[in-house]
């Protein structure tokens, strides 16, 4: 979980990101019910760490991040993603516990509509890589 910190971080701290989305509305995990719109929510897919032989104190670990936006409008999920993608792409944060931490994109997914409550999607994927202890 510590990639989907990594994305948050860099999220809450981007005006460009939080003039579209309050940074409470900008959470790890599920969104809780009923949670006004727009929103983010960041979830780990998946984490590999490097085994090697003669292991130092740290591991090398790429996780990745999906950052998925909800909205009200196509345009308004259009814009947050587009903010979202300029916030974290190809960055090299400094996080708390983590060292050479780096932040790329990944895959986006398709435009989704939940037509039930109208809420509009979209998925941006990073890939974010550091070292952590053992």
């Amino acid at each position: 979980m510590n990639g989907v910190i990594v994305v948050r971080s860099l999220l809450v701290a981007d005006t460009g990101v939080t003039a579209l989305v309050p940074a409470e509305r900008i959470v790890a995990g599920m969104l809780p019910q009923g949670t006004s719109l727009p929103a983010i929510s960041l979830m780990s897919v998946s984490s590999t760490d490097r085994n090697i032989a003669a292991p130092g104190p740290n591991r090398r670990v790429s996780e990745r991040v999906q950052v998925t936006v909800l909205a009200a409008s196509y345009p308004a999920a259009k814009a947050i993603i587009r903010a979202v993608r300029a916030a974290a792409a190809d960055q090299m944060p400094a996080i708390d516990g983590l060292t050479d931490v780096t932040v790329h994109t990944d895959s986006a997914g398709p435009d989704f509509l939940d037509e039930e409550t109208g809420i509009h999607m979209q998925t941006q994927d990073f890939r974010v890589s550091f070292n952590e202890a053992r």
